[in-house]
């Protein structure tokens, strides 16, 4: 039973079209409204929000909230002036931010900051130069941000320059502002060094005196006295609390005063073995030894060469620079093939390949049945066998393939360390070797193993540093990709490889392009003359054409990440004391002083006047004795006489 109609569908004539348009017309009128009243209902929650949220001081969220009812209601002021009104504010708040970041060092952070303040106020130029100065800043490295040094680090650090417990001299002591020294004895230089300082002193018993000028104003007590004993040709050794003893610069002095302490480095970036050549090399020590399990060194040798050594370790230890290199790569590949025309073939054959036999009496032989002059006046159709016949195919085909590859990685190495990345698949290469069945035996029994091919692009960049905020990038790209098949149909491959050294700026993108392969190939099939004639030909050949174009876009942006840190101490010479250990040559007889042949006659003594009455004659002098070997002779000072009654 079919439903009762509408009146109004039922009525018919120009009235109730009128009134169902009306009713249409009611319908959409009220779903626009339903519409409107959304938007708007939308519009307010959203402005709302963005009230409450600048309320509450969070500016960024206010933005968003301010820009939905934007979209809802373009041509709003009202809310038009709270948008601006809270970029304004959170711009302000964004570059404060900034501020105290930058102040504390961390310029990378501050950097974020600042972008974000100056793109929702890009008319304050107070943003504009502070975001300037910390991309400056971040350029130059002047100053890089640290999460603070570990308490191993810190400890490495304050132990680095400190002398062995007891023989280190008062690190506080200064000489006062007036201390100057002229024509002084260097005795009262020592004493009154000794006496500002609250040190015992102790002269070596050849110290002799010697005038010193010297000016020691404001001088710490280990330079006062390097200063002093560098101007008198002494050296002090430290030998208790409180307690400096002098001693004359003398190779037999330095070797009995000689000291060797002991002590052991720990290597956090340096290489073992670098680092021991290089103090083998430069500081001539010989009595070091490696620790590869704590990556540490062991040093026997004098305080000097042991302070020199920590310097030396300390300007090498460092960590290398790092860097991160944005890789892009684009890889087009399109291949396109065309296979038409009439083709005469046998089946499974490019061509005819086909056989024509006559059927043999199989009473004669079983296995291979014999043709015989009987046979062939015999001969009927059902002897006569083809095999294989021609068939005739119609090949149509058109393809037209466009492959597009796009990586985008972020390599990411130490300096001088290559970063390896490949980009395609890996081809299995059967690899046979032949191996004897038995031990001794020859080889004859086939072995077959698979080595793995890379298909594809392949990098390999080493980046080096330089101090002008500029890399050096080694590069080596390597194209590899199966052109087609060989012996035993095993695959061949084509290569493209390119190797150069670029130096770009940090951040500065290179774009190496080029790489094109553009293969075709053209391969006619046909039966042997009937192809070859003009025009007509055609239609007994078959036409393959194969084109493979492969392009390849190599783009490179290095950024320097971490730069070597090096401070002045790093850069600045130092003296190296002298090699106490270097052999002293000894003479083993003392040199006679040569006499010259015929010395002139002395000239005539004056009488000497008779002494007094009751005087004593004057002691004989001895005759000289040879210094004993190794001594230094002392030439007496020259004495003159005075006679009485003068």
């Amino acid at each position: 039973m079919r439903p009762a109609a509408s009146p109004a569908l039922l009525e018919r004539g120009p009235t109730g079209r009128v009134r169902f348009e009306v009713i249409r017309l009611l319908g959409l009128t009220c779903i626009l409204a339903l519409a409107a009243l959304a938007l708007g209902c939308a519009a307010a929650t959203a402005n709302k929000r963005g009230q409450a949220a600048e309320d509450q001081r969070d500016y960024d969220r206010a933005i968003v909230e301010y820009n939905k009812s934007l979209r809802l209601h373009p041509n709003d002021m009202n809310v038009r002036a709270q948008l601006e009104r809270a970029k304004l504010r959170s711009s302000e708040e964004h570059f404060q931010r900034g501020r105290r970041l930058a102040a504390v060092g961390k310029y990378d952070q501050a950097l974020a900051e600042y972008e974000v303040a100056a793109e929702l106020n890009p008319t304050n130029g107070d943003i504009d130069n502070e975001l300037r100065s910390t991309r400056n800043q971040l350029r130059s490295k002047v100053a890089v941000a640290r999460e603070g040094k570990t308490e191993l680090q810190t400890l490495v650090e304050r132990t680095r320059n400190l002398p062995p417990p007891g023989l280190d001299l008062p690190p506080d002591v200064k000489m006062p502002a007036s201390l100057v020294f002229r024509d002084a004895s260097s005795r009262e230089v020592y004493l009154a060094i000794a006496r500002l300082a609250g040190l015992s002193l102790v002269f070596d018993p050849t110290f002799r005196e010697a005038p010193v000028t010297v000016d020691l104003r404001n001088a710490s007590l280990d330079d006062a006295l390097n200063a002093v004993a560098n101007s008198t040709h002494t050296f002090f050794r430290v030998t208790g609390p409180r307690t400096v003893l002098v001693v004359p610069d003398t190779p037999a002095k330095r070797r009995e005063y000689e000291e060797e302490v002991v002590r052991t480095f720990y290597l956090s970036n340096a290489d073992l073995k670098e680092t021991m050549d290089l103090l083998r090399i430069v500081l001539d020590a010989r009595r070091i030894s490696p620790l590869t399990a704590t990556n540490a060194i062991t040093i026997k040798d004098t305080p000097e060469h042991i302070a020199a050594a920590s310097r030396v370790i300390a300007a090498v230890d460092k960590a290398r620079p790092e860097v991160i290199i944005d890789v892009e790569l684009l890889e087009v590949d399109r291949t396109r093939l065309a296979d038409y025309g009439l083709q005469i073939a046998s089946p499974g054959s490019p061509g005819l390949n086909g056989s024509v036999s006559v059927a043999g009496d199989p009473t004669l032989s079983a296995s291979a049945p014999t043709v015989t002059l009987q046979t062939l006046r015999n001969l009927t159709a059902a002897d006569v066998l083809f095999t294989n016949l021609p068939a005739l195919y119609y090949r149509l085909l058109k393809t037209d393939t466009s492959t597009r590859i796009l990586a985008n990685p972020q390599l990411r190495t130490s300096d001088g360390l290559a970063a390896q990345a490949a980009f395609g698949e890996r081809v299995p290469i059967p690899v046979t070797t032949f191996a004897p069945i038995a031990t001794g035996g020859t080889p004859q029994q086939p072995i077959t193993s698979f080595n793995y091919q890379n298909i594809g692009v392949n990098l390999e960049i080493t980046p080096r540093t330089h101090h002008d905020d500029e890399v050096s990038l080694a590069l080596k790209v390597t194209v590899q990709a199966i052109s087609g098949s060989g012996f035993g149909g095993l695959p061949t491959f084509a290569n493209r490889e390119v190797t150069a050294v670029i130096r770009l700026r940090d951040g500065e993108t290179n774009m190496l392009a080029g790489l094109i392969r553009d293969d075709e190939r053209h391969q006619l099939d046909g039966i042997p003359g009937l192809s070859d004639i003009p025009i007509v030909g055609r239609i007994f050949s078959h036409s393959h054409t194969e084109t493979l174009q492969t392009d390849i876009i190599l783009m490179l942006t290095p950024h320097i990440i971490r730069v070597l840190d090096l401070n002045e101490a790093d850069l600045r010479a130092f003296r190296v004391g002298r090699d106490s250990l270097a052999p002293i040559t000894e003479l083993p007889l003392p040199i006679e002083i040569p006499r010259p042949d015929s010395p002139p006659p002395p000239p005539p003594a004056p009488a000497a006047a008779p002494p007094p009455a009751g005087a004593q004659p004057p002691a004989a002098t001895p005759p000289p004795t040879a210094p004993p070997p190794g001594a230094t002779p002392i030439v007496p000072p020259t004495v003159t006489p005075t006679l009485p009654g003068h």
